[in-house]
Parts: C-alpha cells; structure tokens; sequence
C-alpha cells in the first residue's frame, strides 16, 4: 500500500516517539534522547546530524522521504519537544558529575570516562549524563590500562616549568566544564617560525582536549562565527596571530570568563535566543599579540624554544610516534588529573591571581606531585606580571605614569598638574605626545581604567573629589 506524505510522516513520527524521549536542553535547543543499554545517545534535533536517524527509521518502515518530510517531522518533534515541561542538562564532551567529571570519549559506543579523586573509570553504561556530540568530533583515544605522562616531555618545546604549566593548563581543561563560576586561561604560544608552535597545538593539545576534524584554524572575521564555532567544540585553536583590536581582546575577555550572545531565534521576528559564549582558547604566533592589560590577566602567556637544524624531525614520523605513546600519555595525564581533584580541596594557594581556578590546579600539582608550595604558582605569577608591564608599555600614558615615578615615591595634584607633569619634555612633533591625552578629563577617563595593569606594577592610583578632582600616584616599591 502506498501512503501518502501525511501518513508517511505521522509513520515515522509515531515510530521516533517511542524510541525517544523528548525535551530541551539549558540553552532550550529541542534535544532527542535515545533510549539505550548502555548510556544515553543525546542529539539536537535540528542539527543534520539528526537527519540520519530520521531516514533510518523510515527505512526500518519501508518508507523513503523526501527533503521537505524530514524537516517536516524535524518541526514535528521540536514543537513535541519545546512543549515538554521538563529540561535537561547537556554538555559538550566535558560534564560535571557528583564529586568529579566524566568525559564523552566520543565514540559510537557512547563511552564515558569519569575522573573522581584518585580513580579513573572507564564508563560503558550506567552513566546518566547527556553528551551533544557536533558533527566535527572525533573520539579520544582509549587510555592504555598503565598510564606514562613522563612520555610527553619529548613532544614539547618548552623550558621544564613552563611544560608544567602547560600540562597543568591541559588537566584544568580537561575536567573544568563550562559554567557562570568557571574562567579558563587562554593559552599564548609565542615562537618564532620552525618551533613546532602549530605541530603543539595541532597534535598535542588537540589530542589531549578535544579531537576534533576543525583542527587549527585561521582567526575570525566577526564574534558571531566564534560564538558559534564555541558552541560546537570544547577549546577553539587559532594560528598565526599578529595584532587583536581592542574589540577583539573585549571578546577574548568574555571567551574566557564567559557570556552570552544572543540573537533573534529562528523562524521567529522578535524572540530572542541566548547562545552560551565561553569557550578555551590557545592562540600563538611569531609576535606578541597582547597588548590589552585586561586581556593579558587572562593569559598563560608560553614561548617555545627555538629548534637548531639538526633537530628538525619529520612531521609524520613526529606524528606516528606521538600517535604510538599517546593511550600511554592520555591515561597518565588521567591519573593526574585525578590526583589533582583529590589535593584540590586542601591545596594552598600562594600567588592568588585573577584566574584562580587554575591557581588551584597549579597549587594542588604541587602537593600531588610533592613539590615545593608555590613553585608553579611563582612562574604563573612571574608570567603575568612580565605580561602586564610589557601591556603597560605599550600604552602611552601607563608608560609615561610608569616612568614619572621610577624615583619617586608619591605624587599629588590635580589632572591638570599631572597632564603638564608627563608632557612638559614633550615637543608638539613628539609622537608620545601625539598618543597622549590632550585634556583634564580625557586623562583621568583613561587613567581610571589603567589602575589594575598599573597596580601589578606596584605604582597605585586614588582619586579624591572636593572642590577639585585630585589624583594621588604611590610606587610601593620605593615605601
């Protein structure tokens, strides 16, 4: 018996619904469950990845569709969805679980592995976590049963702590899922050409993190394609950098410690729907691109060594290799990462910085690893504070604070007093008196929000208001 379009699809339909359970997720994306023995299988229902499901299911019926009936009964299942009254967490290859996390390996077993203190467990059902899964994701590879985290040290380029602060920054992004209290550091590799700064990235960190077919990838040309391409991966990588804006260094900022970017909802003209907007990010290049000082709190900021010719390796050998030790790599960055969260809640933090999660983890190496207290969280600190005066330095005015207190201790005046004060050695054809303010007001605006960059630099700022605005400069250093 031939059916006719409304049949085929009320078929269909009929079919899915009793296969699946159907709600929406926090973001409210209409969200297909499927029902299995061993863990659940999370789809979003609008994705093309749905599609596949859809024309299986009218195949198991006899019954084949055209375009306009899958996204027929797609509309079908979002409206079933939307009107469910309950929602359901799903996340993107990292979820927070009681006392630990569990990861989506990403394969077709829908494998989970979950890190508590101390354990690694690989999970092949029972798990009650709802994993989305972009079409680009590719599965990690499976942990050996021993783990060798001390394999990876000939993989990386770097001085040793600076090594350590980048498998720590690995093990923090690995089991830190994205919520409103989480902020990740976004990872800097500077290095010239030839120091493996895109092999690292491409190979090793994308390994370790997020396998996935989007690889490395050139920088945006708007926020909108970053947003969305941090609503289909876990960390974004992008290569060669060489200036960010202003605008852009705004946008890492909220990448970082997150947002939301919300836009008008499909289908509809007034109704808006947020997109979730936080996301890890590595970023190198050959020059240093961070000039902002907000931004550069924000960055674990790395350089690579450079690489003789002699040294030089093939890239696919370099990649067989790698690929050949990384079961033993991943389960020992595991097994670290697991000591880690046993030490987490009782580690000491010596050199609190604005990132402090991944002050923790550094602090909490430390004692898993029975280092000396601080000795990671020292470097961390030391990289900042080199970050934030080389960011000082390339602001005019900071710059020229900077320099008018070296020999002195404090400084007392009005706007005015202090605009003539760091311009009065200046020539009209300077180009620092071009690039400073040129009024009263316009100084204290920008003086105001170089308090912190300058802070870390020990030179301290306070304004006061009486008959007249006051500005008070103090170098701790010299106290």
């Amino acid at each position: 018996m031939v059916l006719n379009t409304k049949e085929k699809q009320e078929a269909v339909l009929k079919k899915l619904q009793k296969r699946l359970t159907l709600t929406v997720d926090q973001a409210g994306h209409a969200i297909a469950i499927k029902k299995r023995n061993g863990n659940p299988e999370t789809h979003r229902i609008q994705a093309t990845s749905f599609r596949k499901i859809i024309i299986n299911m009218a195949r198991s019926l006899d019954l084949t569709l055209s375009r306009r009936e899958i996204e027929s009964i797609q509309l079908a299942l979002c409206d079933t969805a939307e009107a469910s009254d309950n929602s359901v967490n799903v996340y993107l290859r990292v979820a927070a679980i009681e006392n630990g996390i569990e990861l989506d390996v990403g394969n077709k077993e829908q494998t989970r592995i979950r890190l508590t203190p101390s354990k690694v467990k690989v999970i092949t059902k029972g798990s009650e976590t709802f994993f989305y899964r972009p079409s680009a994701m590719q599965p990690f590879v499976m942990p050996s049963k021993k783990g060798n985290l001390d394999l990876i040290y000939k993989y990386l380029n770097f001085d040793d702590e600076q090594a350590w602060l980048l498998i720590v920054w690995i093990c923090y992004t690995l089991s830190t899922p994205r919520a409103s209290d989480t902020n990740y550091p976004i990872l800097v590799l500077i290095a010239e050409q030839g120091a493996a700064k895109s092999t690292t990235c491409k190979l090793i960190i994308r390994s370790l993190l997020d396998p996935s077919q989007l690889g490395i990838q050139g920088f945006p040309s708007n926020r909108q394609d970053m947003v969305l391409a941090a609503n289909h991966a876990h960390i974004l990588i992008y290569d060669n950098l060489r200036y960010l804006s202003s605008k852009w260094s705004d946008t890492l900022c909220i990448a970082s410690t997150g947002g939301n970017d919300p836009t008008r909802k499909l289908y509809t003209d007034g109704e808006l729907m947020n997109h979730p907007f936080q996301v890890p990010l590595v970023l190198n290049g050959i020059h240093d691109f961070i000039e902002e000082p907000d931004l550069a709190q924000r960055c674990l900021r790395l350089e690579l060594n450079s690489i003789a010719e002699r040294d030089r390796r093939d890239e696919r050998e370099f990649t067989k290799e790698f690929n050949t030790d990384l079961p033993k790599i991943f389960k020992g960055l595991l097994d670290l990462t697991a000591d880690i969260l046993k030490k987490l809640p009782k580690a000491k933090v010596t050199h609190p910085q604005r990132m402090l999660g991944y002050v923790r983890y550094l602090a909490a190496t430390e004692k898993a690893l029975k280092m000396k207290s601080g000795r990671l969280q020292a470097v961390y600190s030391d990289i900042l504070n080199d970050a934030q005066l080389d960011s000082v330095l390339e602001n005019p005015l900071a710059s020229a604070v900077l320099d008018m207190m070296q020999a002195r201790t404090e400084w007392n005046g009005t706007p005015s007093e202090l605009l003539t004060e760091i311009t009065e050695d200046l020539t009209s054809y300077d180009l620092l008196r071009r690039s400073l303010p040129t009024n009263p007001i316009s100084l204290s605006k920008r003086l105001n929000a170089l308090k912190s960059p300058l802070r870390s630099q020990q030179i301290n700022i306070f304004f006061t208001r009486g008959k007249e605005r006051r500005i008070s400069i103090t170098n701790l250093e010299s106290i």
